[in-house]
Order: C-alpha cells, then structure tokens, then sequence
C-alpha cells in the first residue's frame, strides 16, 4: 500500500509538471472558450541600435545645434538612434531663411550661420556620443550659390554668387575656365545622364562641375572636417544630379574621391561604419543604373511616403498593407523613407494633421529593414533656429521606435483586417510582436490576423493594458492615437512632461502649467532652488529670468527637462524687438520691411528708434513686417521692391504675435 501510495503521488507530480511546461499554457478555461493565459512578461529593456544605419532619424530641421543638443535626452527617449542637422556650409544670406542653407557659398562647415559654430556643432556631436545618438549633416555638393534668380552668364548658365570667392577662391576664378571650368556650362536638357547630371536642375542654381579634381578635392575637405568634429553620417542634397561611375561618357568618380575616402577615414578614425544616404527623388533618367549610388550610400524613397500620406487621408487600411516601396529593385536596407520630407512640407499648403502624421509614422518608422526620417515641422513662419514641434516626443512615436529597435532583425508581414485596420508582425522563432493602426473612430477593434503571435498575454505598449491573443484572435481597447502595439513586455510605459510653453522670452509675468502622466512623483526647481513636489499638474508663475527644471518617475524609469525663460522690461507705447545683439545696429544697416496701411504691398523704411538695445516700432495701422539686416552703408535702391542682397531676417511679425506686443529676435 506504501509503495502504491508513492507511485500515485509521482504520477500525480508528474501530470501537474506536464500542464506548466510552457507559461503561456492556459490554467483554466475562461466563458467563450478563450483560456485564461498567464502572464509571462519578458523585462524587455529598449535600447538604441549599436548601427547608424539600423534605426529611425529625427530630422531637426531648422534647429541650431545648441536646440538639439539640449533636446538629445528626450531624442534619445524617444528611441531615435541619429539626428539630422540643416545643411552645416556657409549659407547664402547669412542663413536669412531655410532655403538659404541649400545654397551655399562654402565647402567648410559654416562660420557665420545662425545653427551655430563649429565649436557648436562639435559640443552637440560629443554630447550625442554619450548618448549612443549619432549626428548626420545634410551637405549640398551638387550647386552653389547665385547672385539671384533670372541673372545669367553669356552662355545663359546662372551667375554664381560673388559672395563665393570669399570662401571658395579656387573655385570662383575658375568657374568659366575654358579647359576644366568648376561649374556646368552644357545647357543639354537631354533625358539620360548628361540632362541630369550636366545642368542646373533646381530653378537658376549654378551646378559644379563635379568631375573637377579640384570640386572633389574641396568637397572631401568638408567630410573631413565633419567627421573631424564627431559627424558619424550625411545626407547628401540634389544626389541625383550628380554623376556615378556607372554613367558612360559623363562617369566620373566623385563619390569615390569624396564618399569613398570619407567611409575610410571614419573607419580608421572611430573603427565605425560611416553612414551615408543621398536624395534620389522618384526614378533616375533613361538608361541610369541606380546601383551607381546604393553601392555606397542609401537612397531617399519620396514615392512611398507620397502613397502613405493618401491612404492615411482616405482611411485605407488595403493600401497601407499592399503599398509598394517606390524604388522598384533597390534593396529595402538601402532605403530611407518618410511621411513627410522638408520639401513636401514646405512646397505644399495642405498637411497632414498631426493625428494622421503619427499614424502615418507608425507604419513607415516599423518596417523591416528600410530606415525612416521624422520631418520636425518648423515653426508657421519657418524661421530659422527655433523648434516648431515637438510632435517627436509624443508617446506613440516613441513607442513605434522602441518597436523598431526591438525587432530590428525580425521578419515582418503586413495585412489589413478590413478597411479600416492595418496590422503588420514582427516575429521570429523566440520573440513576436505586433502593430496596429485603426483608421476609423473604433475604440473596441476586433482582429483575428495576429497569426505570427504566439496564443498568450501580451501588454499594450501604447495604453499599457494586457491584451489576450488566442489562435491570433484579440479584442483591443485602442486610445485615442488609434495606434496600438503589442509585446510581452509589461509595465513598459514612460513618464511623459508638457509644460504649456517652452523655453522662451516673456513679459511682465508669465503663467506656466505643467503636467505628467505615467508618474508616480513628479517635482520641479526654479533657478536650482530647493524640489516642489507635486501630482499630474500644477501651475506656477514666474516673474524674471529662470531656469526651471522638471523630473517625473516612475517604478521603472524617471526623465528630467530642463527649460530657459527670459524676461524682457518692455518700453511702453511701442512695439518691442528684444533679443538683438547690440552689435547689429553698429556693425550693419538694419531696415524693416512693412506691409498693410499706408505701406501697401510691402515697403522698406527705418521707421523705428533703438532704446536700451530694443527696436521700438509703431504698428499703428500695418499688417505685419520683419527685420532685415543688410552690410554696413548699404541704401535700399529701390524701398517697394523685395532686396536680395540681405544678409538675415527674422521671421514674418503678424497677427497674434503683433498683439502681444514683443519678438524675441535673438535668433536674428
């Protein structure tokens, strides 16, 4: 009896090992025939690429090095691995404005441009290392700049801005050399390699010659230089018109002479791989192999991000999962793709909302392979060196990126539950996950697509909700996003801050409300005083200059901001412009340009007086105006006529801005 009581209670043993073996098993069985799975939590821990060429890049476009460089902690939050800066040469105007820096003057990074120093530039590459974020530059190789649009050589080729000898001698006096000149005289529009890499592609822009031994000379100098100061990538601007080695008659080995050194360089320099892409905009000219550029760089794809943007509007989950990569035949990890590019954004009057931008992003930034450029929108009036958006840290973006670094090497398929909901998987034998977009205004989404997920608890990595998947059936409460993405990992969800204005210029006193969510405890500090604890929200006012500083924690993770407030004592009865270096109004002419009233279209003038270093306008009657800053001595010729000869503007000063009675022009 002993002995069969033994054996029982082995079997016994044995059976109850047997229905724990795998922790996804179900305990019991729930109502509906659905299990009621345990949970098995993995302790994912996000962590950015160790490769360039492996994660997603936040474009900061317009931002001085210094803006990115105090926002690496949220960019590295938010699961970006690079940043992209604005073109870094010598921009024609001093910068005046964003297409300014897609014409420059130099092949050196710039010394008088309003994204900053050189020393600058290296601070934000040093901080960026630290932070395992790499820093690419946009470069422009394929133009220089004009002396204006419609100004023309003899020959009828555009007229290179004279402000290029100051910075490029060489060039400049050989630009109509009779032998080897440095810039294209051929006026061929032909439909192959010589109409595409021979003229001057983009308006009345005077295009290098690029096979110049002295134009690839110069150009290699500029990487150099970069990589010099802790640049670990570039994206090179107009890539497509200029030539590869793999273009008949009009081959040249510029890449190889600029590109080519540059990669081995880097790698002997930081034993890294040098990340590189160039902007392929749709397909190249007649019989052009594209295998000239993707052997040694990536390549923009502007075709697929144009197809996303339609089936987000039209609400078309088919076409989300059916679209195509626009680059027929080009490998997938050799593309960069986007929602929206700096081009699109700026050349066109009908955007995305940011809604649909995210949703937008959560597909592009979670393919397989192919990397994905966030477009941070400028602010309305595109001014240079100020943030317009800080969309990128929003806590969907953010988790699509750590969705993307998680399964970097996974296999993906792609589906459409209906017309409305677009699933795509990452999966392989020891890990899945999957994501999903609900383009109408459902709350409950019903799937039965999750078919690369194995039966078991998975967590929202959006909403932080566990999610029952069984035999690739589940029932998902989305959130507002109408995004939704599923791992095993739980308890996942970030501390996020909003503070209702960030760093910038007040008057009198100014009210700021901040508020957490996902913490537990959350403090701040005024000018590195002592904590103030508070909860979710609070309010507080300030009434001088302060630096104020947030933290906000949870069980897992804990993040802190910083943000600058500078108060200006205003001059009654004026408009004020604060913030301009006093320096402006002595070392160069300082002119308005006004429009509405008695002003009209648009007129020059010097209706203003300096007081205390700040520009006292009466806006009496107009419609708006800006501040131009031309060379010492120089007089307007003509005062109802737009001068190109400006050095730097500030933004348009209009509307609500006109009503609250100051700019902040420190940026000028």
């Amino acid at each position: 009896m002993k002995n069969k009581f033994l054996i029982s209670t082995i079997l016994v043993s044995l059976l109850l090992v047997g229905c724990t073996k795998s922790n996804t098993s179900p305990s019991s069985s729930s109502e509906g025939g659905i299990p009621d799975y345990q949970e098995n939590p993995d302790g994912y821990v996000d962590v950015l690429p160790s490769k360039t060429s492996q994660g997603n890049i936040l474009h900061c476009f317009n931002w001085s090095f210094k803006q990115i460089k105090e926002n690496l902690p949220a960019i590295r939050d938010a699961g970006f691995k690079a940043v992209q800066t604005s073109p870094v040469q010598q921009p024609k105007s001093n910068g005046s404005s964003w297409w300014a820096f897609y014409q420059p003057l130099s092949f050196s990074i710039a010394d008088n441009s309003p994204l900053g120093t050189k020393e600058d530039l290296k601070d934000l590459c040093d901080e960026a290392e630290d932070m395992g974020i790499s820093v690419i530059c946009d470069i422009v190789f394929n133009h220089l700049a004009n002396v204006t649009d419609g100004v023309y050589e003899s020959d009828g080729t555009p007229t290179v801005s004279p402000d290029v000898e100051t910075y490029e001698p060489q060039i400049y006096a050989l630009r109509n050399d009779s032998t080897n000149p440095t810039f294209h005289h051929n006026l061929s529009k032909a439909a192959d390699a010589e109409g595409e890499t021979q003229n001057y592609p983009y308006g009345d822009l005077p295009d290098l010659n690029t096979s110049n031994s002295l134009v690839q000379e110069r150009a290699y100098a500029l990487l150099k230089e970069c990589i010099d100061v802790g640049v670990d990538g570039f994206r090179f601007d107009a890539a497509k018109h200029i030539e590869t080695s793999k273009d008949g008659v009009w081959a040249s080995s510029f890449w190889q002479n600029t590109l080519g050194q540059a990669k081995t360089y880097y790698q002997n320099k930081t034993g890294k791989e040098l990340y590189a892409y160039g902007e392929i905009l749709d397909s190249l000219a007649g019989s052009r192999d594209m295998t000239g550029y993707t052997d040694i760089m990536d390549i923009t794809d502007n075709g697929y991000g144009g197809s996303l943007g339609g089936a987000i509007r039209s609400g078309n989950a088919t076409r989300l999962a059916t679209g195509k990569y626009g680059k027929t035949g080009s490998p997938v990890e050799k593309l960069v793709t986007w929602v929206e590019s700096h081009d699109t954004y700026t050349s066109s009057t009908s955007h995305l909302s940011e809604k649909m931008l995210i949703k937008g992003w959560a597909v592009t930034g979670s393919r397989k392979d192919s990397k994905s450029l966030f477009f941070a929108r400028p602010t309305d009036d595109l001014a240079v060196a100020k943030v317009g958006s800080y969309t990128f840290e929003n806590e969907v973006v953010a988790s699509v990126n750590r969705f993307n670094n998680r399964f970097l090497s996974h296999e993906e398929e792609r589906s459409a539950e209906n017309e409305s909901t677009y699933i795509i998987q990452r999966y392989n034998d020891d890990s899945q996950g999957a994501l999903l977009i609900e383009l109408s205004n459902e709350v409950n989404v019903s799937v039965a697509g999750l078919n690369k997920l194995e039966s078991g608890i998975y967590y929202d990595q959006i909403t932080g909700k566990k999610v029952t998947v069984h035999e690739g059936a589940a029932t998902i409460e989305m959130d507002a996003s109408g995004v939704s993405i599923l791992t095993k990992t739980a308890d996942s969800l970030r501390p996020t801050i909003n503070v209702s204005s960030r760093s910038c210029g007040f008057a009198g006193s100014m009210s700021l409300t901040i508020s957490t969510k996902n913490a537990t405890s959350a403090s701040y500090t005024l000018n590195g005083g002592s904590p103030v604890s508070f909860t979710d929200k609070t309010t507080l006012t300030i009434n001088a200059t302060t630096k104020l500083e947030i933290t906000a924690s949870n069980a897992k993770f804990s993040i802190k901001r910083s943000y600058d407030y500078t108060k200006y004592e205003l001059i009654p009865g004026y408009f004020n412009v604060v913030g301009i270096n006093p320096s402006t109004f002595t070392d160069y002419e300082v002119y308005l340009w006004t429009w509405g009233g008695a002003y009209g279209g648009g007129q020059w003038n010097k209706d203003y007086t300096i007081q205390d270093n700040i520009m006292l306008v009466d806006v009496t009657g107009i419609t708006g105006f800006l501040v131009g800053v031309f060379t010492k001595g120089y007089v307007i010729s003509n005062p109802t006529e737009w001068d190109s000869s400006i050095l730097r503007q500030s933004g348009d000063i209009k509307g609500s801005t006109l009503t609250q009675g100051f700019y902040d022009a420190s940026g000028l």
